[in-house]
């Protein structure tokens, strides 16, 4: 078995970090500037998995005198800065046509964020291996989360590779012995999966 295993944001959904932080201010009544000290000072706990979504609700509300505010409208806020990559989630449905390779994902993401993935991308359903950084305690770019991930798909690092936008959590990936792959738009990553997986060039079944 070879795995492929994916980072989330901006590799197979699109995250839009500023437009998160401008539709949350503006439903706060602050700058964006001052909403992202407020992000920062909790950010790292929510992505651990150490506040719940209602507790980063709660630190909004206070640090920006919003107390009037449902946590259901800041939680709908956070999110929309997050869309769908149709051809890049096509893709990996293709790769997962192949003999003997599977699909997985490791995510530094938030429960906010995991009920939209729930909700938007059902083909996160048909991947070997999932984890979210809040629901094991975890962030990229510790070694461990990558250490836990062969742990659970009981394969040799060197049949897995890993692709990120950050050249740090490939640099953790690499370390523990996975391929990696530095993501910056499909077209350079394409014909790196597949020159990993050994497909001919222009080979059929794969995009």
């Amino acid at each position: 078995m070879r795995v492929v295993i994916f980072d989330i944001g901006n590799v197979l959904v699109r995250y839009d970090h500023t437009r998160t932080l401008e539709a949350v201010a503006e439903l706060c009544s602050v700058t964006p500037g001052q909403l992202a000290d407020t992000f920062n000072e909790v950010g790292r706990a929510f992505g651990l998995g150490e506040i719940t979504p209602e507790q980063f609700c709660d630190h909004i509300r206070t640090r920006t005198a919003a107390s009037s505010l449902s946590c259901d409208l800041i939680e709908d806020a956070l999110c929309a800065g997050m869309s769908r990559d149709d051809a890049a989630l096509h893709y990996v449905q293709t790769l997962l046509q192949l003999p003997d390779v599977e699909a997985g994902a490791i995510s530094n993401t938030n429960a906010t964020h995991v009920g939209w993935l729930d909700t938007h991308v059902p083909e996160l359903a048909s991947f070997e291996l999932v984890l979210m950084s809040n629901e094991v305690g975890l962030l990229k770019p510790d070694p461990e989360i990558f250490e836990l991930a062969l742990e659970l798909l009981d394969v040799a690092p060197a049949h897995v590779l890993y692709i990120d936008d950050l050249e740090v959590n490939v640099q953790a990936a690499q370390a523990v012995g996975m391929a990696g792959i530095v993501h910056c738009d499909w077209e350079t990553t394409r014909p790196q999966i597949e020159t990993w997986l050994d497909i001919p060039a222009g080979g059929d079944g794969v995009l």
